[in-house]
């Protein structure tokens, strides 16, 4: 299923690159791309749940503000 996800607190391409990182690393997920100048990510979440894709991100120091 396909997630736009929201996200504060990345500044630069180091940050958008940990996000992608941070939700590769979960099992099913896919097609991740995040867009530092919207402030969000897009991806294929698989299985996972709205919680799973918040803590994953927020692990790493940045918000969620949404998850569509």
């Amino acid at each position: 299923m396909q997630k736009i996800i929201s996200i504060t607190g990345m500044h630069c391409q180091h940050c958008s690159a940990a996000v992608t990182k941070a939700l590769e690393a979960l099992p099913g997920v896919s097609s991740v791309s995040v867009s530092l100048e919207q402030g969000q990510a897009v991806l294929d979440a698989g299985t996972n749940s709205d919680a799973a894709l918040r803590a994953a991100i927020e692990d790493i120091g940045f918000d969620v503000t949404a998850i569509k």
